[in-house]
């Protein structure tokens, strides 16, 4: 043991830049077991295994994205009817139709429905957001007192930021850390992204069209997420921490709208440009790991941040997913603020 700390003092750099190891370019996926489960129940260790198996997200996305397609056409000519009732050929000329309602979104009920809907994702995602900066330093203070048994101090925030993310086992994921970690809230957000296909449903009861844009979107990140948190990836972290703080500006300025509270138009479109920002930002950062090395302390050796090909596929996916997601929130932007300029 003492020839070890030896070693490690003499060692400067504990985590440092390099190319990606090549083992990530190997084409051998699936072979990781499943992340232990995040509970002590048995009910819920159960569902979370569940969660686990890939036919579970892939299952509901596809039902998801191809039913929200088949309805929208229902949907367009019952807003055509609703136009040519009003006689307002020009809202099906210039392609801008009104909404065309179904009863119930008349309803008090439904009204009190969506403020809920919207404010109890406002609250989730500041949850989520504060607990995962409490995770996060609680995982750094962890692991320097980890180094500091070895007589060893991290020269930067860098260094230990960066050992905390990506040692899977006492990082982030770690279950023994003293707040919740990684993997809890991880499966927790992975599982919200099946409850905000509500989104949809609400703005099809109003009678709009939903764009292709949020069907991509919400069907997108219920396989990024299940990905991160089912091979452990460390940028998942990235996915967790950037969308819950955009969600939580994003649902308050719903629930505002909900209760007839104008919010300026500059909000908007500050805020829609934080989301491209965290897509193209947040897919550099998730990048980013593959060039870092960080030491294994129970092998002395640096060993790559994305270290197999299972961690290597929640990376691929994610960036593969972001990169037209981008593409169509850009146009979002200049359609929304722009050209109707």
């Amino acid at each position: 043991m003492e020839a070890v700390k030896n070693e490690i003092n003499h060692k400067i750099d504990l985590v440092k830049l390099g190319l990606p190891s090549r083992e990530l370019f190997r084409f051998d996926y699936g072979k990781a077991p499943y992340p232990p489960s995040p509970f002590e129940s048995d009910f819920l260790t159960s569902i979370f295994i569940k969660s686990m198996h890939v036919a579970t997200p892939m299952t509901i996305a596809l039902v998801y994205f191809s039913l929200v397609h088949f309805i929208n056409p229902k949907i367009l000519d019952r807003q055509i009817r609703v136009a040519a009732r009003a006689g307002d050929g020009k809202s099906v000329k210039s392609n801008r139709l009104p909404a065309a309602p179904f009863a119930i979104a008349k309803t008090w009920f439904f009204k009190m429905f969506v403020i809920i809907h919207n404010a109890f994702l406002c609250v989730y995602s500041v949850w989520t957001f504060v607990g995962m900066l409490a995770t996060i330093n609680s995982s750094k203070k962890l692991i320097r007192v980890n180094f500091e048994d070895y007589n060893f101090k991290f020269e930067s925030n860098f260094q230990s930021f960066f050992q905390s993310v990506c040692d899977v086992d006492n990082g982030l994921f770690n279950m023994n850390l003293p707040v919740n970690n990684l993997l809890l809230f991880g499966w927790l957000f992975y599982i919200s992204k099946f409850y905000e296909v509500l989104d949809t449903v609400i703005i099809l009861l109003k009678g709009r069209q939903s764009s292709l844009l949020q069907s991509y979107h919400h069907a997108g990140a219920m396989m990024c997420m299940w990905a991160g948190i089912r091979f452990q990836s460390p940028p998942i972290w990235i996915f967790v921490v950037f969308n819950s703080f955009i969600h939580a500006l994003m649902y308050f300025y719903f629930t505002l709208s909900c209760l007839k509270i104008k919010v300026p138009t500059l909000f908007k479109r500050v805020l829609t440009s934080m989301q491209i920002t965290q897509f193209v930002v947040g897919g550099s950062l998730a990048m980013l790991h593959s060039f870092v090395y960080f030491t294994d302390l129970s092998t002395n050796t640096l060993i790559n941040c994305i270290s197999t090909p299972d961690q290597a596929l929640p990376l691929i996916i994610n960036v593969s997913y972001l990169t037209p997601l981008t593409g169509l929130f850009a146009a979002f932007y200049v359609e929304s603020y722009l050209k109707r300029k």
